[in-house]
């Protein structure tokens, strides 16, 4: 039989974070592209999840471990959940397991503007993704879960080529 304080220590070290993240600011197409913009001098990755998604949950792992790795070298993660007011609290709660503890955003828009006002080429489905190198400029977007490495190979030219990182 295992020592009390042994088996603590376990089941410490195996428990999910548990605190919480920062709660979602509410925000339009607009002020998403705000944010794009005041991260001038950064390439910005916006990702629109909902909880209700299981390739965006699937997908957030790999959009935070390339936040960590690449965040040094001038990357910078704006995740937007679209998840309505009454499941604000489960997308809190999912992106506090996950060890957020940046702002994020909470889609307050009707979907057509939204959708809309965030890329055109956008059609609603989830998870979606669009690339702005350091000057703000969109890049690329896309539909569906990519994986850290493709994430990874359309994100480095993006560094490299603003001579941010070699």
């Amino acid at each position: 039989m295992l020592p009390a304080l042994t088996m603590a220590l376990l089941l410490a070290a195996a428990a999910p974070s548990t605190r919480p993240a920062p709660k979602p600011r509410p925000a339009t197409a607009q002020d998403v592209h705000a944010a794009v913009k005041a991260a001038k001098g950064s390439v910005v990755l916006v990702n629109a999840w909902a909880t209700w998604c299981i390739p965006c949950r699937a997908e957030m792992p790999d959009l935070l471990a390339l936040r960590s790795e690449l965040r040094e070298k001038g990357f910078e993660l704006l995740l937007v959940t679209t998840d309505f007011d009454d499941d604000l609290g489960a997308a809190q709660e999912f992106l506090g397991s996950k060890g957020v503890d940046f702002e994020t955003f909470q889609k307050k828009q009707r979907d057509p503007e939204f959708i809309d006002g965030l890329d055109a080429s956008w059609s609603g489905a989830l998870p979606f993704s669009v690339l702005f190198d350091k000057d703000g400029n969109r890049t690329m977007a896309w539909e569906g879960k990519l994986t850290r490495e493709e994430m990874r190979a359309r994100v480095l030219p993006l560094l490299e080529s603003n001579g941010v990182t070699k």
